[in-house]
C-alpha cells in the first residue's frame, strides 16, 4: 500500500529542486562574450548567407536571426499600441522553427535569459530605445521609432551607424556545449547606400537551445 506514495514523493523533491533551481539561476548567466570585429564586407544586393533557406517577413519585423545549426530562426519584432507608439516592451523576440513546419513558437525561459532575449530602456528621447541581446550584451544597439507603426534597428559600428537586418551566428558544436565563434551581421548603410556585413568574431560565447 505504500506504492502509490513513491510518484508523490518523487513530484515533492522536483518541485523543492525546481524552486532551488529557480532561485539560483537568474543569478548566475556566463560571463559576457568578448567581440572583435574582424572586416567589414560591402555589396550593392543583400547578401543571403544561406541562399536556400527561407527567411521570415512577420509584420513589423526589425531584425531576424539565423544559426549554422539548423534553420530554425529568431525573429524580432516591435509592439505598437493603438497610437503607433511604441510600447513599453518594444520588441518581442520568438521562434520561426523552419526545420520543422515554420510555426512559430515562444523562446523558453533559458533561451530568453542566456540567448535570444533582449532588453530595452528607453532613453531620454522618447523616441530612442537602448537595446542588448542576452548572449551579446557587449554590442550596444539602437531602437530608433521613425514614425506611426515604424521603427528600426541600429548600431554604431566604428563610429558609422548601421541599420539593422539580420545576423547569422556560426556555432562550434564539436564539444558538449555549442559556442558562438563568429557573428555576421548584415546592415545596410544608408551614406553608402549599400548592404555591409561586418564579421565579428567571439569568444567565450556559449549558446543553448
Amino acid at each position: 500500500m505504500t506504492s502509490p506514495q513513491i510518484p508523490k514523493r518523487r513530484a515533492l523533491i522536483g518541485a523543492i529542486l525546481a524552486a532551488c533551481l529557480a532561485c539560483i539561476l537568474p543569478n548566475s548567466s556566463p560571463a559576457d562574450p568578448s567581440l572583435n570585429l574582424t572586416r567589414s564586407e560591402t555589396s550593392a544586393s543583400l547578401p543571403k548567407i544561406q541562399p536556400t533557406w527561407k527567411t521570415p517577413s512577420d509584420q513589423n519585423m526589425v531584425f531576424y536571426l539565423q544559426r549554422s545549426m539548423n534553420r530554425n530562426t529568431v525573429v524580432y519584432t516591435t509592439q505598437y499600441d493603438p497610437k503607433g507608439a511604441l510600447k513599453k516592451v518594444p520588441i518581442k523576440a520568438y521562434w520561426r522553427r523552419y526545420a520543422e513546419q515554420g510555426q512559430t513558437r515562444a523562446l523558453k525561459w533559458i533561451e530568453r535569459k542566456f540567448a535570444y532575449g533582449v532588453k530595452s530602456r528607453q532613453n531620454q528621447n522618447d523616441k530612442i530605445w537602448a537595446v542588448r541581446f542576452a548572449a551579446l550584451s557587449n554590442l550596444p544597439l539602437e531602437l530608433r521609432h521613425t514614425g506611426p507603426n515604424s521603427a528600426a534597428l541600429w548600431a554604431r559600428i566604428n563610429n558609422r551607424d548601421y541599420r539593422l537586418i539580420y545576423g547569422y551566428l556560426d556555432l562550434d558544436e564539436s564539444g558538449l556545449i555549442t559556442r558562438v565563434v563568429q557573428l555576421r551581421l548584415v546592415t545596410f548603410d544608408p551614406t553608402l547606400n549599400k548592404y555591409v556585413t561586418h564579421l565579428i568574431s567571439v569568444s567565450d560565447g556559449d549558446i543553448r537551445e
